[in-house]
């Protein structure tokens, strides 16, 4: 540990902040957000470890004790989750394992009108995220909150109006819309495929969502798929 890797951090730190100054898209900003988060973290660890090694007598034959910022954490997705509404909010419970046993100021959230992201750093030598975007409705970030429970975060996201929510994202909405377009082209269509204009749509959604995006469009995929398997079959026994 030493001086010159402070000086390092803090101007690695500097240039991030920078960046997320003058970013205008959302992702990039929360992306940066994320990266600026941990490069404190591990600059107060380092700030930390150095003042305890000043303060060791020299004769101290002991070895420095391992500083958790010496280890480089890694960052995972977070995917299991559930969510349920009432008059006045979305709720969203997302499963992760020993998350209480981090201080509180570890777990954060940020929300937009419009989507949120969840950051827990330093968890078991790890950071983890979970981020949903284009929120069927807007929301008011300034009552919406989060709680830590056993093994679960409970997000707490403030309708703007008192409505019911069929989708939790406007992806979902879109995914299900698609779904009610390909039964009504079937019932129209005998000899064609209609599901190649779907799959492209799907395609095109895939490559430019965000992780939400592409569980929705995988759980799709595959119901879609059970199903097909599902009439062939019945199709062979008759």
């Amino acid at each position: 540990m030493s001086q010159s890797s402070i000086e390092n951090l803090t101007s690695d730190l500097e240039e991030l902040r920078r960046l997320a100054e003058s970013a205008t898209r959302i992702r990039v900003q929360q992306m940066l957000s994320i990266d600026i988060r941990k490069l404190e973290t591990d600059l107060e660890q380092q700030k930390n470890a150095l003042a305890s090694k000043e303060s060791q007598s020299p004769a101290s034959s002991k070895p420095p004790a391992s500083v958790p910022g010496d280890c480089k954490r890694y960052r995972v997705e977070l995917k299991e989750y559930a969510w349920d509404q009432s008059d006045k909010f979305i709720k969203i419970f997302v499963t992760v394992n020993d998350v209480q046993q981090v201080p509180e100021e570890n777990v954060n959230v940020e929300f937009t009108e419009n989507s949120f992201n969840l950051l827990i750093g330093n968890l078991n030598n790890k950071d983890y995220t979970f981020v949903v975007n284009h929120l069927l409705n807007n929301i008011d970030p300034s009552k919406s909150y989060r709680k830590v429970k056993s093994d679960m975060v409970a997000i707490y996201l403030a309708k703007q109006k008192p409505t019911k929510w069929a989708h939790l994202t406007l992806t979902a909405k879109r995914l299900q819309d698609m779904k009610d377009e390909r039964v009504s082209k079937n019932a129209k269509e005998s000899s064609d495929d209609p599901s190649n204009g779907l799959m492209k749509m799907m395609q095109q959604l895939y490559d430019s969502g965000d992780p939400e995006t592409k569980r929705m469009i995988n759980k799709a995929w595959h119901e879609s798929q059970n199903k097909k398997s599902e009439l062939q079959g019945a199709a062979y026994v008759e």
